[in-house]
């Protein structure tokens, strides 16, 4: 293949510098390069991405990041654990306590552990149950039809409330008052989420197009084009802008909201995605609805780890860490899986009844403490189900039942897990509607007892 230059003339054949063919042995060197980043990480690698995002919880994205390759990435990170060696090198050469090392690599031990989604939060054994008469009901009279998904923002301070009839809501829950309102021309709102410094809101508003609104005004800022079908799922990677979205057209899209910028594309599912999460690492889980998959994605090297022996619906998907993660289906079973594994360490059949022999009461959400032993799912049943983890969170059982009157649509633990917010709708169950009386579409925050 020859290669030309501006401004070259044609017949200045003398000036072309042949090119030679790579060897047999790179050809080889790039198969294997190719096929190991068809692998999830090792530990080891695991290690090194923490390492690399220790210092990096800031409020904009490097773009060079976002368009930096897997070998890039690992050199990178290589040069940052070697200087955050070097620092620590130094504080000890600086100080002479004799306690300084020691205090020093406990800090990153427990650094590096949360990042890496390894700090296990032991809460389920402190719920003793939840306060009914506390319970406070967040009510818009214009938000007539049920609420579709909430988000909270990361200081637990702010409520996003979407509903049917196109109505974004925000909420101050330490006045428990409205602070700000957005209507999106009477269309359904599919999933909103918040970037961890509030100044971003990404709206899906049942189109194909993502709405950016101010975090606080709620006011509309840009439009995100790329998706083929109505977007279903959005979430923001954990302490940075970078936004997943995923759509009834199979894809998975990455966005720079720092730049407004479309990255790249994931393919793979075979049918619409119902669910889409994202902590720290560059990783996502997506459930399928109709291809009976799920998948957890790496987004650097844009491949991904297939989990679809169960052959189920699933319906909702969130990370409980960045090894484990929960889902829900249509099947009505709640399974609790690692990355690791292709099956799931602990399945529920049924986990929330049936409405007769052979038809389940399907999972409609599901939530999760972050990096602790609780979980949450809701459904049809009248009843939100928490769980907790067991046997060195392999294992999944029963911690209590919150009853709630109406069919529950999104759930979401507050950070310090002293409350869970449930968006409730007026759905039909059991071959009837319920009345207005007994449930009205309203968000439930529900106070948890703890010892």
């Amino acid at each position: 293949m020859s290669l030309f230059k501006t401004g070259r003339k044609l017949n200045e054949k003398g000036n072309r510098k042949r090119t030679h063919a790579p060897s047999k042995s790179k050809n080889n060197a790039a198969k294997l390069a190719e096929r190991d980043d068809e692998t999830i990480d090792s530990d080891e690698e695991l290690e090194k991405e923490a390492r690399g995002h220790q210092g990096s919880r800031l409020q904009h994205v490097d773009t060079s990041l976002a368009l930096e390759t897997g070998q890039d990435k690992r050199i990178r990170l290589a040069k940052q654990y070697l200087r955050l060696h070097a620092d620590e090198q130094k504080l000890a050469d600086d100080d002479n306590e004799p306690d300084l090392q020691l205090r020093v690599a406990q800090s990153l031990k427990e650094s590096f552990l949360s990042d890496t989604g390894r700090v296990h939060r032991p809460l389920a054994d402190k719920y003793t149950g939840f306060l009914a008469d506390q319970i406070l009901p967040l009510r818009f009279k214009r938000q007539r039809l049920s609420p579709t998904c909430i988000c909270l923002s990361a200081d637990d301070a702010a409520l996003y409330v979407g509903c049917k009839s196109g109505l974004i809501v925000r909420w101050d829950l330490s006045a428990r008052k409205r602070t700000a309102v957005h209507c999106t021309e009477n269309k359904i709102i599919r999933a909103i989420t918040v970037s961890q410094d509030n100044r971003y809101l990404a709206v899906a508003d049942g189109t194909e197009q993502i709405k950016v609104h101010n975090g606080t005004t709620l006011v509309q800022l840009n439009s995100l084009q790329g998706h083929s079908a109505p977007v279903t799922g959005l979430v923001f990677r954990q302490d940075t802008l970078e936004l997943y979205s995923a759509g009834e057209d199979g894809t998975v899209k990455v966005w720079n909201l720092d730049e407004m910028a479309y990255i790249h594309t994931l393919f793979g599912h075979q049918s619409h995605v119902s669910g889409i999460d994202a902590l720290s690492l560059g990783r996502i889980v997506t459930s399928g609805g109709m291809d009976k998959s799920l998948r957890v994605w790496k987004v650097a090297e844009e491949t991904q780890l297939i989990y679809d022996l169960l052959k189920e619906d699933y319906s909702a998907v969130k990370f409980i860490s960045n090894d484990l993660f929960v889902s829900g289906s249509i099947e009505g079973s709640v399974c609790l899986w690692s990355c690791r594994k292709k099956k799931p360490l602990r399945r529920i059949a049924v986990a929330h009844g049936q409405q007769d022999v052979g038809h389940p009461n399907w999972i409609s959400a599901v939530a999760v403490l972050s990096n602790s032993d609780v979980v949450a799912s809701g459904s049809c049943d009248g009843f939100v189900r928490i769980w907790k983890l067991t046997n060195n969170r392999r294992s999944i059982e029963p911690l209590m039942n919150i009853p709630v009157v109406g069919f529950v649509n999104a759930i979401e633990f507050t950070c310090d897990g002293r409350f869970l917010i449930v968006a409730v709708g007026q759905e039909h169950r059991l071959g009837r509607w319920w009345t207005l009386r007994e449930a009205r579409n309203r968000v439930l925050l529900i106070p948890l007892r703890t010892e």
